[in-house]
């Protein structure tokens, strides 16, 4: 499988980011949504049991530093709209967080399995 490409998580999401919590809903609502139809187009499988590796590949717009927990918190909502798609508890995921090569726009690439 290529991976559930998403677009980079919404400014609102990230946890040092200081939103309003009306605000920070609708962005995690979206992006929550967004997750879901990709994984769906893309067609993401889950084994039927045990725990799920995710790799999530984090391709940045420009070179500025991340830190790698802010980013896995900020991409949440993606989790949870791919785990609504291929309907398991997102408890089993075992999410590891990578940073990638600079991309214009930035993207998050998710790979199951």
């Amino acid at each position: 499988m290529a991976g559930i490409v998403l677009p980079w998580p919404p400014k609102g999401l990230h946890p040092n980011d200081r939103v309003h919590f009306m605000a920070k809903s609708r962005a995690a609502k979206k992006a929550r949504a967004w997750a879901f139809a990709a994984a769906r187009e893309a067609k993401a499988v889950a084994p039927a049991d045990g725990r799920i590796s995710v790799v999530l590949t984090f391709h940045p717009a420009n070179n500025q530093k991340r830190d790698k927990d802010g980013l896995l918190s900020s991409a949440k909502a993606y989790l949870d709209g791919i785990a609504d798609a291929l309907n398991v508890n997102d408890s089993r995921f075992d999410p590891v967080p990578v940073i990638g090569d600079k991309v214009a726009g930035g993207r998050v690439v998710v790979r199951i399995g």
